[in-house]
């Protein structure tokens, strides 16, 4: 019976894995490098209290801010696979995999690009507009997950043995949250003295889709007395989509979903999934020389109601084991179909229709630089993102070359997901009216992609005009 419970890694890990990546919400770095760029009017995304150096800037339709971003919390590619000491083979090292992991760990994607932004500045105030689309997805999984699958439950059953009572598989780090929504922001900051700014941002949602899993409550527990599998559950996952996943039996045979022009249009234009965040910040100049810049964004949530669905399922399912074998037989077709059978006949599992929450994962900075010099800043930035109950953090430190309005870069070194192998780099270069820019929070992982964990590039074109004058006195204190 053991050999039928027993898991074992080899090829499943591996598919597992990248299944998950590509399944992947938002857990953007998108403003760790970006974050004291102020050639870039898009930096103003990360604290609303800032002022960008040009007094108009107009998005180029569609192309002025496109961000794709992948990260993951967990391990790095170097961690689980191994070049052995001699020859060029390579192996799966499963336990150098395991170590790398948290409690809780996440896969993330995010993509980003703004259909319309334009910004503008009068006397000490500065107002900025934008419409943006973002997609994102998150797969959380839990460590004990991972071990199940590179250890079989072995692992767990040896812990209940030498403990005298059962050691669980704890399988509540399962999570997929997935969105798709349209955001249009207004922005306002002001300059109130000379050594003091705030702003805020407001922010209409328009959800267009989601999958949440809001509840997932799993453990698996080996039994002593005869090696069977006893899965505890209290699951529920709430969806948003423009097709029905009800009811659920229907998915062993695929979900059908063939969109015609109409569909899409609706599905563009679906006004039913409304929601609001806020961006709040400050900046306050401590001398000529100091600056501490504090901020919080995506402040809100969106209410879900077209084409909800809810899947519930809770108490115990025993079984005896998969045999691997039989279920990847090409000949047995009906071996999932029979697996979800037994579990929908044996667990309470409900469907039904109702209108549910999401927030958005917030996000906090703070930050202080040190200009030295008008041309020359440099800056550290701590940043948090809250998310299920947990703050994520990470940690940039950076220098900004900026000798004229019209040009600056910037090269930063960031701490993310207890990673450190992430330098960054970003420029702006303005041909007249016209500026291109470029910020990516880890060029190194080109380099050594082996030790990669994030990576993200954000790319832009705006077309810029009306610099004020160093010497104005309306400019804000903190311009460099």
């Amino acid at each position: 019976m053991m050999s039928k419970i027993k898991i074992r890694l080899t090829g499943i890990i591996i598919t597992g894995f990248l299944l998950i990546t590509f399944q992947q919400p938002v857990n953007a770095q998108l403003y760790n490098t970006l974050y004291w760029m102020k050639g870039i009017p898009q930096y103003t995304y990360s604290n609303p209290a800032l002022q960008p150096d040009a007094g108009i800037f107009i998005g180029f339709p569609a192309v002025s801010s496109l961000y794709l971003n992948i990260s993951h919390s967990g391990f790095a590619p170097e961690d689980l696979i191994k070049k052995r000491e001699t020859g060029n083979s390579f192996f799966i090292d499963e336990q150098s995999m395991l170590e790398k992991l948290d409690r809780r760990n996440f896969l993330t994607l995010d993509y980003q690009h703004e259909l319309l932004a334009f910004g503008f500045r009068t006397g000490k105030d500065y107002f900025s507009f934008n419409i943006s689309e973002k997609i994102g997805a998150r797969m959380g999984y839990s460590r004990d997950l991972m071990r199940l699958l590179a250890d079989g439950n072995d692992y767990f059953l040896q812990q209940s043995i030498a403990s005298g009572s059962d050691v669980p598989a704890e399988l509540s780090g399962l999570s997929l949250d997935a969105i798709h929504y349209r955001e249009f922001g207004l922005g306002y900051s002001r300059q109130w003295t000379d050594r003091f700014s705030a702003g805020l941002r407001f922010k209409a949602l328009q959800g267009m889709s989601n999958v949440y899993f809001e509840r997932t409550d799993l453990n698996l527990i080996t039994q002593t007395n005869n090696y069977e599998l006893l899965l505890q559950s209290d699951i529920l996952i709430n969806t948003s989509l423009p097709f029905e996943l009800q009811p659920i039996d229907s998915l062993v045979n695929g979900i059908d979903y063939d969109p015609d022009e109409d569909d899409l249009i609706d599905y563009a234009t679906n006004r039913q999934n409304i929601g609001y965040a806020l961006d709040v910040g400050a900046s306050f100049k401590l001398s000529d020389k100091f600056t501490i810049a504090l901020s919080a964004i995506d402040l809100g949530f969106i209410n879900w109601k077209s084409g909800v669905e809810n899947f519930r399922a809770t108490g115990e399912f025993e079984f005896e084991g998969i045999d691997f074998n039989d279920f990847f037989d090409n000949e047995n077709d009906n071996s999932f179909e029979q697996i979800v059978d037994s579990i929908k006949d044996i667990l309470n599992f409900e469907e039904t229709n109702n209108g549910y929450r999401t927030l958005m994962p917030a996000k906090f900075f703070a930050s202080i630089a040190f200009t030295p010099t008008r041309a020359h800043t440099f800056a550290l930035l701590a940043r948090g993102e809250y998310y299920a109950g947990d703050i994520y953090p990470s940690f940039t430190a950076s220098y900004n070359f900026h000798p004229v309005p019209r040009f600056g870069t910037t090269f930063s070194y960031s701490v993310i997901h207890w990673n450190y192998t992430n330098v960054g780099f970003g420029f702006q270069w303005n041909l007249g009216f016209l500026q291109l820019y470029a910020v990516v929070d880890n060029f190194f992982g080109a380099l050594q992609p082996h030790t990669v964990q994030t990576a993200n590039v954000h790319i832009g074109v705006n077309l810029l005009g009306k610099y004020q004058s160093r010497k104005d006195p309306s400019a804000p204190s903190f311009r460099w």
